[in-house]
């Protein structure tokens, strides 16, 4: 498993729901990238990261709390 630090830009190895501020909940689907702002866990073998999505066609952010095996760099 890949191991991630803040700012990090990764992507989606399968779609996740994320939560814009404003409570809406969207779709992200595989192949999204994000950026990681928090990392849950040990730093060594974190246990899942919070990732940042910008949605362009909103022009708005969303965030998801994403399992460690759901993302990739590329």
């Amino acid at each position: 498993m890949n191991t991630f630090c803040e700012n990090d830009v990764v992507t989606l190895r399968e779609g996740v729901e994320a939560k814009i501020i404003d409570g809406d909940v969207v779709f992200m689907p595989e192949g999204t990238e994000g950026t990681i702002v928090m990392v849950y866990g040990r730093a060594e073998q974190p246990s899942a990261y919070e990732v940042e999505f910008f949605i362009s066609k909103q022009n708005d952010f969303a965030l998801a709390t994403v399992d460690a095996g759901l993302l990739c760099k590329d």
